[in-house]
C-alpha cells in the first residue's frame, strides 16, 4: 500500500512538472517572438532593407505576394503594402471586410518615423493612420515600440479588441 500510494505521488509531481515545462516553454517561445518584433524595429521608413525585414517578421507575407511602397519625401511618411495575390481564395472575402490589420498596427509601433499604413488587394484598401492607432491604444502607438515587453503588452491590446 505504502508503495503504491509513493508511486501515485510520484507521478502526480513529474505530471506537474512536465505541464509547468510546456507552459514556460510556451510562454519562452511568445517572449522570443516579440523580442525578435523588438529588434527589428526601424528608426527611418526610407530604410528599406530595414522596413523589408520588419515586415517579413511581422507576418505581412503570410496573406500572399505583395509590394511595398514607401512615402518618404514630406510627413505624413507612410506605407502601402499592395497585394497582388493573397495565397487563399477564402481571404479575398476576409479582406474585403477586415477592420483591423494587426500588422498595420505592429508597423506604426515599430518604425519610428511612420505616420500611416496603407493595405491594398485588388480594389479594397484599409488605411490606418497614426492617430487612429493612438486611439485603439488610448495613449500613443510608439510607446509600444520601446520593449519586448511593451510589443507583448500591444499584442494583448489588440486580441482584447478583438
Amino acid at each position: 500500500m505504502h508503495k503504491k500510494l509513493s508511486l501515485i505521488l510520484t507521478l502526480i509531481v513529474i505530471s506537474i512538472m512536465a505541464m509547468t515545462a510546456c507552459s514556460n516553454s510556451q510562454e519562452g517561445q511568445v517572449n522570443e517572438k516579440f523580442q525578435e518584433y523588438y529588434n527589428a524595429r526601424v528608426q527611418y521608413i526610407g530604410d528599406n532593407s530595414k522596413v523589408i525585414a520588419l515586415l517579413d517578421i511581422i507576418g505581412v507575407g503570410e496573406m500572399g505576394e505583395y509590394t511595398i511602397a514607401m512615402k518618404t519625401d514630406k510627413e505624413p511618411y507612410g506605407l502601402t503594402v499592395d497585394y497582388s495575390k493573397l495565397k487563399n481564395a477564402r481571404d479575398e472575402t476576409k479582406f474585403e471586410n477586415m477592420d483591423r490589420i494587426d500588422y498595420a498596427y505592429f508597423a506604426l509601433a515599430l518604425i519610428e518615423n511612420l505616420n500611416e499604413v496603407d493595405v491594398i488587394y485588388n480594389g479594397y484598401k484599409y488605411h490606418l493612420t497614426i492617430e487612429q492607432a493612438n486611439e485603439l491604444v488610448k495613449g500613443n502607438i510608439k510607446n509600444y515600440g520601446g520593449s519586448s515587453e511593451k510589443v507583448k503588452e500591444f499584442n494583448g491590446i489588440l486580441n482584447s479588441a478583438d
